[in-house]
């Protein structure tokens, strides 16, 4: 009788444990602003760029923006600044790809009142706002759809579609919107080296023209590679990391940062490939399609 008792209660835990499984992961990450500024820091964006990078925002999750202010000044004010930057937040994940649907709420809260404390500067981690974030759903390796036309439609793993542009004239970028991708056509590396190789250059100052003659251009340079099985990225043996889609992209801002492009107009991220034109390679052509860097426009004019 006590040996099925204690299986009982075995049982009975093992379904507690799969019933936590199966719940929502929420995570809630905070970002913090200066005293009476509304707009994200240049951190502040880089930190919602590799949150999507790093999947710990995706397409598919239910997401809650909630914005703060200290209690400098009046409270009025500072229930309409805590929305603003509610507001800059909810619009920045936008441009990194975050689809607007999941975006659930998105409120100012005001000042957080902090009774028998007093401090001239306020407090820091009061001026703030939380991306509270459950993920419902894994990424899936869906078929990936591709079009021969310009633009290439392109449904991305997680199920944002993309576009893809295609541009022959590289002075044509400063023509495009928001969140458009274009693919930079001969840009090439060494196999399995972040280096860039000299016949890139052309396309590169090309690049850097159209960033120093559009000022409010900024883009997002990303990485892409093929031909990897069960590993996120791939091997770089110039620097013994597993992240040679991140150094390549890095490779090209290093280039436009050397140049004089401001830091602030460009950002760099890799995907490995986690992000394919062609689900599996089956020709170098395929590996060829797969293997690219592409920029994105995060900002223009």
């Amino acid at each position: 009788m006590c040996y099925i008792k204690n299986i009982l209660i075995i049982f009975f835990f093992v379904l507690i444990l799969i019933h936590a499984k199966a719940q929502k992961a929420t995570d809630t990450f905070k970002l913090y602003f200066d005293i009476n500024i509304p707009e994200l820091s240049s951190n502040a964006e880089k930190k919602i760029n590799l949150l999507i990078y790093n999947d710990k925002i995706i397409n598919g999750s239910t997401i809650m923006i909630i914005g703060y202010a200290d209690y400098l000044g009046r409270e009025l004010h500072n229930k309409k600044l805590s929305m603003e930057r509610a507001e800059n937040v909810k619009n920045t994940l936008v441009k990194y790809g975050i689809n607007p649907a999941d975006i659930k709420l998105c409120l100012g809260k005001g000042q957080i009142t902090r009774k028998g404390l007093i401090d001239k500067q306020g407090f820091p981690t009061d001026r703030r706002v939380d991306i509270v974030v459950d993920n419902i759903i894994k990424n899936e390796k869906l078929p990936v759809k591709t079009k021969k036309d310009t633009p290439i439609v392109i449904t991305r793993i997680d199920k944002t579609p993309v576009n893809a542009v295609v541009v022959t004239d590289l002075n044509e970028i400063s023509k495009f919107s928001v969140g458009t991708t274009i693919l930079l056509k001969n840009v090439y590396f060494p196999p399995d080296r972040h280096v860039i190789k000299a016949e890139s250059y052309e396309t590169l100052e090309k690049l850097f023209q159209v960033l120093k003659q559009n000022p409010k251009l900024k883009i997002s340079i990303e990485g892409h590679v093929c031909c990897i099985i069960d590993a996120p990225d791939a091997f770089d043996i110039d620097t013994g990391e597993p992240i040679l889609s991140v150094n390549r992209a890095k490779a090209i801002y290093d280039f436009l940062i050397k140049k004089g492009i401001e830091d602030d107009r460009l950002f760099y991220t890799g995907f490995g490939k986690r992000k394919p034109i062609i689900a599996n390679e089956k020709t170098e052509q395929d590996a060829e399609k797969n293997r690219r860097v592409e920029i994105r426009i995060l900002e223009n004019g």
